[in-house]
C-alpha cells in the first residue's frame, strides 16, 4: 500500500498543527496540503487521497462544498472536524467520516486511519445520540413545523395549523434547514424518517 495524502482545511493553525503532527507520525500518512479555507483547498492543491474539513468552513455553503470537494478530487475520502448538529447527514452526503471535537484526539487518530486504509469510518459524537441532541436544539415553533412536515403538510397547511403567516412558516423552514444541514424542505422530509424512527 502506498501513503496515503492527507489535507488539512482547517482556519484555526494550533489545531491544525496538532492534527498534522500527530498524522505524520501515523505509519503510511503524510500531511501533503495544509490551508485556512476552502478557496484556498481549491487554488493550491492539486490532488490529495483524504480531506480533514473544519464543519464551520462547509457550514457556510450548507454542506454544499462537500460535493465541490468530490468533485474536484475524484476518490477522496472527507472527514468533517468540529461540531454539527445532525452529523448523520455528513454521512447521506459522502463523507467517510465526522470527529466532534469534544471527543479525544486518540480516537480522532483512529478514525483517520480507518478511514485512510479504506475501512468504513463513521461518527465520533460526544452524545449519545446526535439525532436527540439536534432535536433538543429546535426551538418549540421549530419542532412543531418539523413535526407538521414529517406529517406530510405543506407550508400553507402549516402555516393554517400554527395560524401563523407563511412568511413565518418558510423562515422556520430554512432555519430547519440550517440546523439540520440540509439543502431545502425535501431534505428535511427525506431526513425526518430516518430521525424519527430513532427519537419517537
Amino acid at each position: 500500500m502506498g501513503y496515503v495524502s492527507v489535507t488539512i482545511v482547517y482556519p484555526f493553525r494550533i489545531l491544525a498543527d496538532a492534527f498534522s503532527s500527530s498524522i505524520n507520525k501515523l505509519p503510511d500518512f503524510y500531511v501533503s496540503n495544509q490551508v485556512e479555507s476552502l478557496v484556498e483547498l481549491w487554488e493550491s492543491v492539486e490532488e490529495t487521497d483524504l480531506v480533514l474539513v473544519d464543519a464551520d468552513l462547509l457550514k457556510q455553503s450548507c454542506f454544499r462544498d462537500i460535493r465541490k470537494i468530490m468533485a474536484s478530487f475524484p476518490g477522496v475520502q472527507i472527514i468533517v472536524i468540529g461540531i454539527v448538529s445532525a452529523p448523520e447527514v455528513l454521512i447521506t452526503k459522502g463523507c467517510a467520516g465526522y470527529i466532534d471535537l469534544h471527543r479525544g484526539f486518540d480516537e480522532a487518530l483512529h478514525l483517520i486511519t480507518r478511514v485512510g486504509r479504506g475501512a468504513t469510518g463513521g461518527i465520533l459524537s460526544s452524545s449519545k445520540s446526535s439525532s436527540e441532541s439536534t432535536l433538543d436544539a429546535l426551538s418549540q415553533r421549530e419542532s412543531q413545523t418539523l413535526k407538521l412536515i414529517w406529517d406530510g403538510m405543506t407550508n400553507k397547511e402549516i402555516c393554517d395549523f400554527l395560524g401563523v403567516k407563511q412568511q413565518t412558516v418558510s423562515s422556520y423552514v430554512n432555519r430547519l434547514c440550517e440546523k439540520l444541514g440540509v439543502e431545502s424542505r425535501n431534505g428535511i422530509f427525506l431526513l425526518s424518517h430516518r430521525l424519527r424512527d430513532k427519537t419517537l
